[in-house]
């Protein structure tokens, strides 16, 4: 297992001093008391408001941090079904930070999983961001900031994670949440505490703008389809069965958008996580047995690539069961019954958004355990100023951390505190046969078209951890002990689930005073505070003390540049390129080996030109 350690590479100083702008034409002296009082005030208020504005940029070489920030990677248009994603390639640079000791040749899209060819794409260099050193001199840090700090086991360098755990705190990472335990061993789980900080940590799970339409003419299914219920048809999924054709919702002959007329009956739209192999896009035969769906889990197309010492395909074994849905609908004419649900599942848990479309209003509800009467709901929370009127509306509903999230056309609905719900977490342990179809979309008595359908899944925490305190290089221990068998008990959740109850372990982090917990967004690649050495003999090596804390990273100034020209892949694209014969200039556009302990060019180019700048990724870093 291949661990980025994220060091924060010091890139320049902006901001100034004081001093610096006060320099100049002396001013005529008048004498007294009075001028150097104001004098001294000046400098003073000058010299605080410079302070404040100081920062400091740094580069991400690694990827511990994607996908909020990339290390060193490759921009990928998937070859089939045209996901625009990141790829890691750090890992590259195994033995130092300038030569590559390997290439990678392929990843896997994190869309339709097709094994597209990379090798020849250009790479970048990590994010340049910027770093604001005033919050933590006069104030205290806040949990989910993004913080660049020293190294306890070297000091000298700098690392960035996000700041989860504060002091005197005991945080526990357990089935891919985090939890703050009190004395009594009672544990609340810690939310983002912004919902919008919430939904940009959100990593994409399907997008239906990009469905697998090759596969698709071989037989394999849409994972979004009009259902009926039905526990009797033996190729319904979790007792959902495909509607009969002209009944319910119609879909597009290109896949991406649903329609249905206005109808009493309550019309369901499901997403069914169907999941191709590689293998299954390299055969050209019609596909024969329906594949079966699985459980939604943690993988992540920032790590899956082949060609590197890190190859990350296989190590999506861990359900993850906080969703997002997001759609836009086209609401046309509403009939005096009209409704919209919309349905996300975790485990025993089925959560609800249940608009009103004839006198308005929408509440969320739960109801645990799917085997009660539709009846035995609880109302979680409600709004009664949301009007969904004719015309295109954005959806964004999220059941994350506990907590349950709407937005409408991008604002958030405030619909009370019972939308942040709590439960025992050892009374709904983990997914049942509804996980393999977590996300509906439902409606009666209206007119209305669902398009640009997205599933989005939290970051998980996996609970890895060092088992000897002190142990100067640990070697880390997994979540679980029988990773390969969780992911052989994908398509069967009580599989699955019991595999998990034997072999999981859940991950305890005592802090002392001033002493903070870092983790990193991209877990499963992580070295942080779970996984660190202990060279220094520290009583609690995972902890970072607070005088080694820098600053907070608050802005991606310059992402990368994007290459044009020669079909987006700019100059130099080869090793046969003209810029390759000029001595010395050479040496920009291309990485340098060593041969016999000699510098050499490689057939890798590593900078291409032209390029503009990547204005999306330009952003405050949440």
């Amino acid at each position: 297992m291949s661990r980025s350690e994220e060091p924060a590479k010091t890139e320049q100083r902006t901001g100034g001093s004081a001093t610096d702008l006060l320099t100049g034409v002396e001013p005529e002296r008048t004498g007294g008391w009075r001028e150097s009082i104001e004098s001294f005030a000046i400098a003073f208020i000058l010299a605080f408001v410079f302070k404040t504005f100081e920062a400091e940029a740094f580069v991400i070489p690694t990827g511990s941090m994607a996908p909020t920030l990339y290390g060193r990677h490759k921009q990928v248009d998937c070859e089939k079904c045209g996901h625009d994603y990141a790829v890691g390639a750090s890992e590259e640079l195994q033995d130092d930070w300038f030569q590559p000791n390997y290439r990678i040749a392929a990843s896997f899209c994190p869309n339709c999983r097709h094994k597209n060819n990379i090798k020849d794409l250009p790479v970048f260099k990590g994010d340049r961001i910027l770093v604001n050193k005033f919050p933590f001199e006069f104030g205290e840090p806040n949990r989910w900031d993004v913080t660049v700090f020293k190294y306890p086991e070297q000091p000298n360098i700098n690392y960035i994670k996000r700041l989860v755990g504060l002091p005197e705190e005991t945080i526990v990472i357990r089935q891919g949440n985090l939890y703050l335990q009190a004395s009594d061993g009672t544990r609340q789980i810690l939310r983002k505490d912004d919902p919008l900080k919430q939904n940009v940590l959100q990593l994409p799970v399907f997008d239906n703008d990009h469905p697998e339409t090759e596969l698709h003419r071989r037989g394999w299914p849409s994972r979004w389809a009009g259902v009926d219920r039905n526990l009797d048809d033996p190729r319904a999924v979790a007792g959902w069965a495909e509607s009969a054709p002209g009944s319910g919702w119609t879909q597009s002959d290109d896949g991406r958008s649903f329609s249905l007329d206005s109808s009493n009956k309550l019309s369901w739209l499901r997403y069914r996580h169907y999941v191709p192999e590689p293998e299954t896009w390299m055969s050209h035969e019609k596909i024969g047995s329906r594949p079966r769906p699985q459980l939604v889990t943690d993988f992540c197309g920032y790590n899956s690539y082949e060609g590197a010492h890190g190859n990350g395909l296989n190590e999506d074994c861990y359900w993850v069961g906080d969703l997002t849905l997001g759609c836009e609908i086209t609401v046309g004419q509403v009939g005096d019954r009209g409704r919209l649900l919309l349905e996300l599942v975790e485990g025993r848990r089925r959560f609800r958004a249940d608009f009103d479309l004839v006198a308005g209003g929408v509440r969320v509800t739960a109801k645990i355990d799917l085997n009660r009467a539709e009846d035995e709901e609880e109302e979680l929370g409600r709004s009664e100023d949301v009007r969904l009127g004719t015309g295109q509306h954005r959806l964004r509903f999220a059941n994350v951390d506990d907590r349950l999230c709407l937005w409408i056309d991008d604002e958030l609905v405030q619909l009370g505190p019972g939308s942040s719900y709590r439960h025992n977490a050892t009374d709904f342990p983990g997914p049942g046969i509804d996980d393999l179809v977590p996300v509906g979309i439902a409606a009666s008595g209206i007119q209305m078209a669902v398009t640009h359908l997205q599933l989005f899944r939290d970051i998980y925490y996996r609970s890895e951890h060092v088992e000897d305190p002190y142990e100067a290089d640990p070697t880390g221990m997994n979540e679980s002990s029988d990773e390969g068998g969780l992911i052989a008990s994908l398509d069967d959740p009580r599989g699955w689930h019991e595999l998990y109850s034997r072999s999981a372990t859940e991950a305890v982090f005592r802090l002392g005073p001033d002493e903070f917990l870092m983790l990193g967004d991209n877990s499963s690649k992580s070295k942080d505070g779970r996984l660190w050495g202990n060279r220094r003999g520290a009583a609690r090596r995972h902890a970072v003390p607070r005088s080694a804390l820098v600053g907070k990273a608050f802005y991606i100034y310059w992402p990368h540049g994007v290459p044009f020209l020669n079909n987006g892949r700019g100059f130099p694209d080869s090793e046969n390129s003209l810029l390759k014969q000029i001595p010395v200039f050479n040496r920009w556009f291309y990485h340098v080996k060593l041969t016999n302990e000699q510098p050499t060019l490689s057939d890798y180019p590593q900078f291409r030109v032209p390029f503009y700048p990547q204005f999306k990724r330009m952003k405050r870093i949440r």
